[in-house]
Protein backbone atom coordinates (compact mmCIF):
# COMPACT_ATOMS: atom_id res chain seq x y z
CA UNK A 1 0.00 0.00 0.00
CA UNK A 2 0.80 3.59 -0.12
CA UNK A 3 2.90 3.16 3.43
CA UNK A 4 4.90 0.68 1.51
CA UNK A 5 5.80 2.76 -1.79
CA UNK A 6 6.27 5.87 1.17
CA UNK A 7 8.84 3.61 3.02
CA UNK A 8 10.86 2.67 0.17
CA UNK A 9 11.12 6.00 -1.56
CA UNK A 10 12.55 7.06 2.37
CA UNK A 11 15.00 4.87 1.57
CA UNK A 12 16.07 6.20 -2.18
CA UNK A 13 16.00 9.64 -0.43
CA UNK A 14 19.18 8.05 1.99
CA UNK A 15 20.70 5.52 -0.41
CA UNK A 16 20.93 9.40 -2.92
CA UNK A 17 22.53 10.83 0.52
CA UNK A 18 19.79 12.80 1.31
CA UNK A 19 20.20 13.84 5.21
CA UNK A 20 17.58 16.53 4.43
CA UNK A 21 13.80 16.56 2.86
CA UNK A 22 13.06 20.18 2.75
CA UNK A 23 9.50 20.23 1.70
CA UNK A 24 7.68 23.86 0.31
CA UNK A 25 3.94 23.89 2.04
CA UNK A 26 1.40 25.72 0.21
CA UNK A 27 0.17 23.48 -3.06
CA UNK A 28 2.97 20.80 -2.04
CA UNK A 29 2.37 19.31 1.46
CA UNK A 30 -0.78 21.17 1.56
CA UNK A 31 -3.66 20.56 -1.25
CA UNK A 32 -4.58 24.24 -1.53
CA UNK A 33 -2.56 27.84 -0.87
CA UNK A 34 -3.46 29.51 2.24
CA UNK A 35 -1.64 32.59 1.03
CA UNK A 36 -0.34 32.42 4.82
CA UNK A 37 -3.70 33.32 6.13
CA UNK A 38 -5.47 30.44 7.13
CA UNK A 39 -8.11 30.47 9.60
CA UNK A 40 -8.76 27.20 10.70
CA UNK A 41 -8.40 25.20 13.29
CA UNK A 42 -5.03 23.12 13.34
CA UNK A 43 -7.15 19.63 12.39
CA UNK A 44 -8.95 21.75 9.44
CA UNK A 45 -5.34 22.24 7.71
CA UNK A 46 -4.15 18.82 8.83
CA UNK A 47 -7.20 17.34 6.67
CA UNK A 48 -5.83 19.95 3.96
CA UNK A 49 -2.75 17.86 3.88
CA UNK A 50 -2.14 15.83 0.52
CA UNK A 51 -1.82 11.76 1.41
CA UNK A 52 1.03 11.17 -0.37
CA UNK A 53 3.11 13.51 1.12
CA UNK A 54 1.96 12.89 4.95
CA UNK A 55 3.11 9.27 4.43
CA UNK A 56 6.29 10.45 2.76
CA UNK A 57 7.15 12.58 5.64
CA UNK A 58 5.99 9.80 8.58
CA UNK A 59 7.89 7.41 6.40
CA UNK A 60 11.62 9.45 5.75
CA UNK A 61 10.87 11.56 9.37
CA UNK A 62 12.64 9.28 11.58
CA UNK A 63 16.18 8.40 9.25
CA UNK A 64 17.04 11.76 7.86
CA UNK A 65 15.65 15.68 8.85
CA UNK A 66 12.61 16.45 7.76
CA UNK A 67 11.87 20.91 6.81
CA UNK A 68 9.05 22.68 6.01
CA UNK A 69 10.46 25.80 3.71
CA UNK A 70 7.61 28.57 3.37
CA UNK A 71 6.97 31.61 2.14
CA UNK A 72 4.13 31.93 4.67
CA UNK A 73 4.43 33.39 8.49
CA UNK A 74 2.30 31.05 9.89
CA UNK A 75 4.30 29.00 10.84
CA UNK A 76 3.50 27.90 14.34
CA UNK A 77 -0.04 26.70 12.77
CA UNK A 78 2.00 24.90 9.98
CA UNK A 79 4.22 23.57 12.74
CA UNK A 80 2.08 22.18 15.10
CA UNK A 81 0.26 20.50 11.61
CA UNK A 82 3.81 19.02 10.66
CA UNK A 83 5.13 18.06 14.09
CA UNK A 84 1.91 15.48 14.51
CA UNK A 85 3.63 13.88 11.91
CA UNK A 86 7.27 14.22 12.36
CA UNK A 87 8.18 15.83 15.62
CA UNK A 88 11.53 16.65 14.69
CA UNK A 89 10.19 18.89 11.88
CA UNK A 90 12.73 22.16 11.59
CA UNK A 91 10.07 24.77 9.85
CA UNK A 92 11.77 27.67 8.10
CA UNK A 93 8.89 30.81 6.96
CA UNK A 94 9.72 34.02 5.92
CA UNK A 95 9.59 35.47 9.15
CA UNK A 96 12.67 33.18 10.43
CA UNK A 97 14.44 34.83 7.24
CA UNK A 98 14.51 38.05 7.73
CA UNK A 99 16.66 38.71 10.70
CA UNK A 100 19.64 36.47 8.59
CA UNK A 101 22.83 38.62 7.47
CA UNK A 102 21.53 39.95 4.03
CA UNK A 103 25.05 38.44 2.20
CA UNK A 104 23.95 34.85 2.62
CA UNK A 105 20.36 35.74 1.05
CA UNK A 106 20.08 33.71 -2.10
CA UNK A 107 16.73 34.02 -3.90
CA UNK A 108 13.97 31.18 -3.82
CA UNK A 109 14.24 28.97 -0.65
CA UNK A 110 18.08 29.38 -0.53
CA UNK A 111 18.08 31.32 2.76
CA UNK A 112 15.52 29.16 4.14
CA UNK A 113 18.04 25.89 3.54
CA UNK A 114 20.67 27.81 4.32
CA UNK A 115 19.01 28.74 7.91
CA UNK A 116 18.45 24.82 8.43
CA UNK A 117 21.89 23.63 7.90
CA UNK A 118 22.94 26.57 10.17
CA UNK A 119 20.59 25.12 12.79
CA UNK A 120 21.67 21.35 12.01
CA UNK A 121 25.34 22.59 12.38
CA UNK A 122 24.76 24.54 15.47
CA UNK A 123 23.70 20.88 17.23
CA UNK A 124 26.81 19.49 15.89
CA UNK A 125 25.32 17.85 12.56
CA UNK A 126 27.07 19.40 9.74
CA UNK A 127 25.46 19.08 6.35
CA UNK A 128 26.33 20.11 2.84
CA UNK A 129 23.90 21.78 0.32
CA UNK A 130 24.30 18.14 -2.01
CA UNK A 131 22.66 16.39 0.90
CA UNK A 132 19.11 18.79 0.22
CA UNK A 133 16.60 17.73 -1.34
CA UNK A 134 14.22 20.59 -2.30
CA UNK A 135 10.38 19.41 -3.34
CA UNK A 136 8.50 22.80 -4.38
CA UNK A 137 5.95 23.50 -6.78
CA UNK A 138 7.64 26.71 -7.85
CA UNK A 139 10.42 25.85 -10.44
CA UNK A 140 11.66 29.00 -9.84
CA UNK A 141 12.66 27.98 -6.08
CA UNK A 142 13.80 24.45 -7.33
CA UNK A 143 16.21 26.16 -10.09
CA UNK A 144 17.91 27.74 -7.46
CA UNK A 145 18.00 24.87 -4.84
CA UNK A 146 19.84 22.73 -7.67
CA UNK A 147 21.62 25.75 -9.11
CA UNK A 148 23.28 26.02 -5.18
CA UNK A 149 24.36 22.40 -5.10
CA UNK A 150 21.17 20.32 -3.91
CA UNK A 151 18.96 18.33 -5.44
CA UNK A 152 15.28 19.72 -6.77
CA UNK A 153 11.69 18.22 -7.13
CA UNK A 154 9.12 20.67 -9.20
CA UNK A 155 5.80 19.38 -7.66
CA UNK A 156 2.98 19.34 -9.65
CA UNK A 157 0.95 16.52 -7.40
CA UNK A 158 1.49 13.37 -5.67
CA UNK A 159 1.99 11.19 -8.73
CA UNK A 160 5.49 13.58 -8.83
CA UNK A 161 7.22 11.52 -6.14
CA UNK A 162 7.07 8.99 -8.19
CA UNK A 163 10.64 10.33 -9.01
CA UNK A 164 11.69 8.64 -5.90
CA UNK A 165 11.43 5.31 -7.30
CA UNK A 166 14.24 5.51 -9.17
CA UNK A 167 17.99 6.06 -7.72
CA UNK A 168 19.11 9.45 -7.59
CA UNK A 169 21.33 10.80 -10.41
CA UNK A 170 24.95 10.79 -10.28
CA UNK A 171 27.50 11.93 -9.68
CA UNK A 172 26.43 15.39 -8.59
CA UNK A 173 23.17 17.34 -7.37
CA UNK A 174 20.18 18.01 -10.25
CA UNK A 175 16.78 17.99 -10.80
CA UNK A 176 14.84 14.70 -10.28
CA UNK A 177 12.62 13.96 -13.30
CA UNK A 178 9.30 13.74 -12.84
CA UNK A 179 6.86 11.93 -14.87
CA UNK A 180 3.56 13.54 -14.54
CA UNK A 181 2.48 16.75 -16.37
CA UNK A 182 1.05 20.25 -14.34
CA UNK A 183 -2.13 19.75 -15.62
CA UNK A 184 -2.44 16.06 -14.99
Amino acid sequence: GMTNIATRRAQTLLDGGIKILALDFDMTICSIHTRGLFMGTEDDLASLLQPGMVELIRAAAPKLQVAVTTFSRQTDLIGNVIRRIAPNTIVRGDFHCETINKSLVRDGKQTHIHSVLEELAGRGHHFTPDQVLLVDDQENNVFHAVDNGSYGLVFHSVNCLSALDRPFPSPKPSYLKCVCHKNQ
